[in-house]
């Protein structure tokens, strides 16, 4: 083999080579986004070559697609050249087959698909190699960037950028994949996950209800809701009068220790209170954060669609939503649930019946959508106000009511029914005929 068809085969290799390179180039580039690329030269000042793909896509691109085409041409024609000169012509057909089986294996296909799965870590040396053609094809390039243009003008296109906006669906899914592929730890997903799920909760779901209020009458002596007050340990205390359905005021503690400081025990409540802040139980919790954070309030009356006192919310019950249970030197622990055996468990009715239902494997209905807590499902179970000691069966379970106070229940005994075998009956009647 002479040396100039030595030079022509070695010609093709780098064709193919060439190819490779410009086809992977294209797919290294594409496959990262807008944010993506700012985030990493924003991280790493090293990246700012990448600034040239953001500024001019379409030149860079058409810098791509010029050399990928040429050097395919090139290979096409050179092996066609070499074959002629090699076997002759009458080979050029099967040698041309081959030759588009290179080019789609190394030269599209491997490099695209390595290119693919290791963008981030080839965009840096692709934008610094294409800058070379990208500087030498410019003239051709600037050219076929106006042709381009004009033939979209006139075939009534958009050639405005259109910038991609993150969607919130787009980011929660990348918070979730974040997490699956343990790139975000779990916390943390679990807490920006629940800042999603905040514009879908209403704050009755998550306020304290008005049976677990601790409440002062204005009338009430100094000394009756000074104890009531400690042994509650909260800072701000609602006020009513007559009626809880008449929340006058709420009683901020700071403010009570000046006025027992100044005047001992012997004021006017009225004096101390500050002005309720009212809100209907329909709210978007969301939507309560914000208008705590315009007020500068913490706590609010929550008020039902008839007028009445429905419970309070305060901004800890917000937060506790997005990043989980809040403790503070004053609050004890108590479990929802904490089981006795293997089938028993003991439940505070006020489990949110979501949670019940997912945690014992009951499924919710339609009808359970009239009540929050798992004491709307015990109260609908019974159909009356249930007595301690009661027992109620419902999917499987037992009820035993094991405490209330007044009409309100505390605790249910729950336990789990094993279903005997149809043959048990049977084998036992046998056994009594036989006897």
């Amino acid at each position: 083999m002479s040396e100039a068809l030595v030079l022509e085969l070695l010609a093709i290799g780098v064709c193919i080579v060439l190819s490779s390179f410009f086809s992977g180039s294209e797919t290294t580039l594409t496959s990262l986004s807008e944010m993506k690329i700012r985030h990493m030269v924003e991280e790493d000042p090293k990246y700012k070559p990448l600034i040239l793909w953001l500024d001019h896509p379409n030149k860079v691109l058409n810098t791509i697609l010029i050399g990928n085409n040429l050097v395919n041409i090139l290979a096409s024609v050179l092996a066609t050249d070499f074959t002629a000169k090699v076997v002759g012509n009458t080979s050029i057909a099967l040698v041309t087959g081959i030759m588009t089986f290179a080019l789609l294996i190394f030269g599209e296909i491997t490099p695209k698909t390595y290119a693919k799965h290791n963008a981030e870590k080839l965009a840096l040396i692709v934008i610094k190699l294409i800058k070379i053609p990208f500087v030498i094809f410019y003239p051709f390039s600037f050219a076929l960037n106006k042709l381009v243009k004009a033939i979209i003008v006139l075939s009534g296109g958009n050639l405005e950028k259109s910038k991609h906006k993150l969607t919130e669906d787009e980011l929660e899914f990348y918070i979730t994949e974040s997490s699956k592929e343990g790139s975000l730890e779990n916390n943390k997903s679990k807490m920006l996950q629940n800042i999603f799920d905040i514009s879908e909760i209403y704050v009755k779901e998550v306020m304290v209800p008005r049976t677990d209020m601790v409440a002062v009458e204005i009338d009430t002596p100094a000394g009756e809701y000074l104890d009531r007050i400690l042994a509650s340990e909260f800072s701000r205390i609602p006020v009513y009068e007559d009626s809880v359905d008449k929340i006058v005021g709420i009683l901020y503690v700071k403010d009570l220790l000046k006025f027992v400081k100044e005047d001992g025990v012997n004021f006017d409540l009225r004096k101390v209170i500050r002005k309720p802040f009212f809100v209907p139980e329909t709210k978007k919790i969301d939507a309560m954060m914000g208008e705590f954070q315009k007020s500068r309030n913490h706590m609010a009356v929550v008020i039902d669609e008839y007028g009445g006192v429905a419970g309070i919310v305060t901004l800890e019950d917000i937060l506790e939503e997005i990043v989980g249970e809040i403790w503070d030197e004053y609050d004890t622990e108590e479990h929802e649930v904490v089981q006795t055996s293997d089938d028993t468990y003991i439940v505070d009715v006020r489990m949110d019946i979501d949670d019940f239902c997912e945690k014992f494997v009951i499924f919710k209905t339609h009808d359970m959508d009239e009540y929050e807590t798992l004491g709307g499902l015990v109260f609908d179970i019974a159909g009356k106000i249930p007595e301690v000691g009661e027992v109620y069966k419902f999917e499987g379970y037992a009820f035993k009511i094991l405490n209330k106070h007044e009409r309100r229940l505390d605790k249910v005994e729950l336990t789990r029914l094993h279903r005997e075998p149809d043959n048990k009956e049977e084998n036992s009647a046998e056994n009594e005929q036989t006897a």
